[in-house]
């Protein structure tokens, strides 16, 4: 009889084939809309997005996407404008547990459109600026601050999600971002960043 290596090699393959697994239990490739268009990402089981692999161009080939009615948004807008507005505004309280810093007069407004949550390409080009500071100043904080008619606006809590993803995706970390939501009289279809120093 033969001497093989049969048993170790069977041990080799179970040791491979369980990191493979547990490593796909952590993470799983998926195609997401991202700025409206598909992509194929890594994301994690909570739903976060490690890193854009690639494009899908043809992935939803066949489909149609609803697209917004901007004649309508142009009217709402109008019908805004003919009417006074005085915002009152509330804060929500911060937990007692978070750290202040003193706050920048500086800050960035990211626009959105109406009852949508994804980047446009101006709110990107404004992301990016913020990204370059936080990259140059590595000690400087932000805060995302939301204005809704209710603290628990899920319109903007899908903004406020898109905006943590792409700056994660462009290496920001998340520890330095921060979330406020406002109430007052109005639904603002912006997020403004304010930097802390």
């Amino acid at each position: 009889m033969y001497n093989t290596d049969f048993p170790r090699f069977v041990l080799l393959l179970v040791i491979v084939f369980s990191g493979i697994t547990l490593k796909s239990q952590t993470t799983k490739e998926a195609v997401i809309l991202y700025n409206s268009k598909p992509v194929l990402a890594e994301i994690t089981t909570e739903g976060s997005v490690n890193k854009i692999i690639s494009e899908e161009p043809d992935f939803l080939k066949g489909f149609t996407l609803k697209v917004m009615d901007y004649g309508q948004v142009v009217a709402d807008q109008q019908n805004k404008a003919n009417k006074p507005s005085n915002p009152v505004v509330s804060i929500t309280t911060a937990p007692a547990s978070q750290a202040y810093a003193v706050e920048s007069h500086d800050f960035k407004s990211i626009p959105f459109e109406a009852e949508y949550a994804t980047l446009s390409d101006l709110a990107i080009e404004r992301l990016d600026e913020v990204i370059s500071h936080l990259k140059t100043h590595t000690g400087s904080k932000i805060v995302l601050r939301s204005l809704s008619l209710k603290d628990d606006s899920l319109i903007n809590k899908n903004r406020l999600n898109s905006i943590q993803t792409y700056l994660k995706i462009r290496g920001i970390d998340i520890q330095r971002v921060s979330f406020e939501s406002l109430v007052g009289d109005l639904n603002a279809n912006e997020i403004k960043v304010h930097f802390l120093d």
